[in-house]
């Protein structure tokens, strides 16, 4: 027979792969962690991890075990919400993914102010330029420019927002004047390395003009914002990543791109306290700054 406090330890290790990792999420030794999975092996009767060359991965057995252990835990968090009084305790670790320019340029500026609001919470912010899994676990919330379709994840849209033309002064005092869009012809335009796109939604460089001019690409829109800033060309970059930025100068003020950003999460997570803490929170703090994410009425759009 097995106890609540050695499920704690297994799923903190399939869910940081390595007992380092799990010792600082559960804010305990490596070898503490060990003994705990050892204790739980002995008593399911057959080993629950297998350690491969980047970490732990589950067996068999351990996959079987996976979501009983989750609602064991979902249901630990929803015994502890309904006991509390006032304020809530919220406490772990979550991992939440974002693009790049999200993560980098908009959350992390506003999650300080929820961890100071629950100071036993800590975020992974997972910040890349590719997707990121749900189904396989690598983050535990994600926000995607994709609605995605994988079965058992709860997904809404989480806001629009407005991306527009930037480029320096000192570019744009150097180069002929852009009054119109085909102002663009034969201006260097920074864009993204289209065989490496990790998603359609960022595919809007090329209608932009009938003949761009890319010669410098990037998978990182904050690579083409430093290069922009270098005086490298014209670079397209969400409103959020510019606003307080005196560097950068818009132009074709009229001319805006529109995409949107969806949040999702496996359906069982959202039972989970302090998932449902960074949830609400990310999704309460988008609609608070839409004035941000959108800038002004949309005016004209490029698909």
């Amino acid at each position: 027979m097995f106890d609540w406090n050695d499920v704690r330890y297994f799923l903190a290790l399939q869910r940081c792969g390595k007992l380092l990792g799990a010792a600082r999420q559960l804010g305990t030794t490596h070898a503490t962690v060990a003994r705990h999975i050892d204790a739980l092996e002995q008593a399911m009767g057959q080993p629950l991890f297998i350690q491969q060359a980047d970490g732990y991965a589950l067996t068999a057995a351990g996959r079987q075990l996976l979501p009983l252990a989750e609602a064991l835990e979902n249901t630990a968090s929803q015994m502890l919400d309904s006991g509390k009084r006032g304020h809530v305790e919220v406490n772990g670790v979550v991992r939440l993914g974002a693009p790049e320019g999200l993560g980098a340029q908009f959350l992390a500026r506003h999650l300080p102010a929820l961890m100071a609001q629950y100071p036993g919470l800590e975020i992974d912010l997972v910040a890349v330029p590719r997707f990121v899994s749900i189904t396989s676990r690598e983050v535990d919330i994600a926000i995607t420019l994709e609605r995605p379709q994988a079965n058992l994840v709860v997904t809404r849209k989480l806001t629009d927002y407005c991306l527009g033309l930037y480029a320096t002064p000192a570019y744009l005092a150097a180069h002929p004047p852009i009054a119109e869009r085909e102002d663009l012809n034969g201006h260097a335009i920074l864009a993204y390395v289209d065989d490496l796109l990790f998603s359609r939604e960022l595919m809007f460089h090329h209608g932009l003009c009938r003949h761009p001019s890319m010669p410098l690409r990037s998978t990182s829109v904050v690579a083409q914002k430093e290069a922009a800033l270098a005086d490298g060309g014209i670079v397209v970059l969400p409103y959020y990543m510019t606003y307080d930025d005196p560097r950068l100068a818009q132009l074709l003020p009229e001319l805006r791109i529109i995409r949107s950003y969806w949040i999702s999460a496996r359906s069982n997570i959202r039972r989970t306290l302090r998932y449902r803490v960074v949830w609400d929170y990310v999704v309460e703090l988008c609609q608070r700054m839409q004035w941000l994410l959108l800038h002004e009425e949309q005016n004209r759009c490029i698909d």
